[in-house]
């Protein structure tokens, strides 16, 4: 099925940081949404720009990286959804690890939105909160 391989595609260029072949796996009009609009400045519709930030308070804070470890995907000729498990040690020593839930949709073999679903209240707190003191 066409949709599980670019999904797993398009999971290993995430894994990777190849932004350029996440690009390449998308329609030019791509929806990104994030979940807890309202309730974290990341949740909702977002921007390019906003994409670009949030990648950026990712590198900052977790100088290590994050290990993304693909659990599942479940596939029809529409949709992906990837089940990822995601753990990073944050510059301060903070741990976040989430469960995260991304559904894919799909046109004309490219990925036309991308919908993730995670728990906003860690996510907000470790990526948008204050740093604990670092020596």
């Amino acid at each position: 099925m066409i949709t599980k391989e670019i999904a797993e595609k398009y999971f290993n260029a995430m894994v990777a940081a190849n932004f350029d072949e996440m690009n390449n796996l998308k329609t030019p009009q791509c929806v990104y949404w994030l979940s807890g609009e309202g309730s974290w400045p990341f949740g909702g519709l977002q921007s390019m720009e906003n994409q670009a930030k949030l990648w950026s308070i990712v590198a900052e804070r977790f100088p290590e990286g994050m290990k993304m470890t693909l659990q599942s995907i479940t596939a029809d000729e529409e949709r992906a959804a990837l089940h990822v498990h995601i753990r990073g040690k944050r510059k301060d020593g903070r741990i976040y690890e989430n469960d995260v839930m991304l559904l894919l949709t799909f046109k004309e073999g490219l990925i036309s939105g991308l919908y993730e679903y995670l728990d906003t209240i860690m996510v907000n707190e470790l990526f948008c909160g204050p740093m604990d003191d670092v020596n």
